[in-house]
C-alpha cells in the first residue's frame, strides 16, 4: 500500500503529474471532509425507493452461484429481492426489514424467518452483512456512523483522496472520487492493519439526479467470501412500490433465533 500524504500536500504531488481530468481536479481542490460527508449524504437522500434487476454472484469457500434478481428498496427499513438461477430457475425470495425477515428457499420448499440480525442474515446471504449493509450494497458507499468526525489522516491514492478514521478495533479507510466526491471504495482493517472487509462501487451512473454504482463488490478475504451485483436496470423513487412476498403452503417453515 503506498504511504499517504496530508491533503494539503496534495498540490504539490498533484502538480508534477497532472495529466488527466482527474489529476486537475485533484490539484486545483479546495474542499474539507466536512463537504464529502455533505454530498455523500444528499447523494443518498435522493434514493427513497429503488426498483431494479440485474446479476448477483456469491462465491464461498463452499460454493459459487450467480444469478439474476429483481429488486424492490424502500428506505430506510424494507428490501425484496427475488432470486432466479439459470435458465430461469427461482431459486428464491427474500423480504427484509430493520426487525425481521422471511426468506423462501424453492429448492427446498422451506420458509425461514427470524430477527433481522448479522448472524441470521449471514446464514441467508452466506456473507457477514448488517441490514444497513444490505442496503448500502444496492444503493451505494455511506461513512458508518462512527466516522462522522474530522479524519486522523487523509491523502491520495490511486488518483483517488483516501480519508482514514480509526477506533478501538482497526482503521475505516475511504477512498473519494475527486470528480463527485462520493465513495468509490471502503477499506476495514483491523488493529493489526489487516483487511478484513472489501467494498467497491464501479461504473456510477444517474438515475433520478442521484448517482449510483452499477457495479458493487464486497469481499471478506479472511472467510473467502464474495459477492458481486451488477444492474442492467433501476428505476428511483417509483410511487408504484409494492413489495408482494409468496410461497407455497406446504414449506416447512424454520424459524431462527
Amino acid at each position: 500500500m503506498r504511504s499517504l500524504v496530508a491533503l494539503p500536500l496534495i498540490v504539490l504531488i498533484i502538480a508534477v503529474q497532472s495529466c488527466s481530468t482527474n489529476k486537475s481536479i485533484l490539484r486545483n481542490a479546495t474542499f474539507s471532509s466536512d463537504q464529502v460527508h455533505q454530498i455523500v449524504r444528499a447523494n443518498q437522500f435522493r434514493v427513497q425507493t429503488a426498483k431494479g434487476e440485474g446479476t448477483i454472484s456469491v462465491e464461498t469457500p463452499t460454493m459459487a452461484q450467480s444469478g439474476s434478481f429483481v429488486l424492490t428498496l424502500r428506505k430506510p427499513d424494507s428490501l425484496l429481492v427475488n432470486l432466479r438461477g439459470p435458465f430461469g430457475i427461482k431459486i428464491g425470495s427474500a423480504l427484509l426489514t430493520r426487525k425481521d425477515f422471511l426468506f423462501y428457499s424453492s429448492l427446498e420448499n422451506r420458509l425461514f424467518s427470524g430477527e433481522t440480525s448479522s448472524k441470521n442474515l449471514a446464514r441467508v446471504l452466506r456473507v457477514n452483512l448488517s441490514f444497513d449493509d444490505l442496503l448500502n450494497l444496492f444503493t451505494g458507499g455511506v461513512f458508518q456512523h462512527e466516522d462522522f468526525g474530522a479524519p486522523v489522516e487523509t491523502g491520495v491514492e490511486d488518483d483517488q483522496f483516501v480519508l482514514l478514521y480509526r477506533n478501538d478495533s482497526g482503521t475505516h479507510k475511504y477512498y473519494i472520487d475527486p470528480q463527485t466526491l462520493l465513495i468509490t471504495r471502503i477499506e476495514n482493517l483491523d488493529a493489526q492493519g489487516k483487511l478484513q472487509f472489501d467494498q467497491r462501487f464501479i461504473n456510477f451512473q444517474t438515475v433520478d439526479s442521484a448517482l449510483i454504482p452499477f457495479n458493487i463488490r464486497i469481499v471478506q478475504p479472511n472467510d473467502r467470501r464474495m459477492v458481486s451485483v451488477v444492474y442492467s436496470d433501476l428505476e428511483l423513487n417509483a410511487h408504484d412500490v409494492e413489495f408482494t412476498f409468496s410461497y407455497p403452503q406446504n414449506a416447512e417453515r424454520v424459524h431462527w433465533q
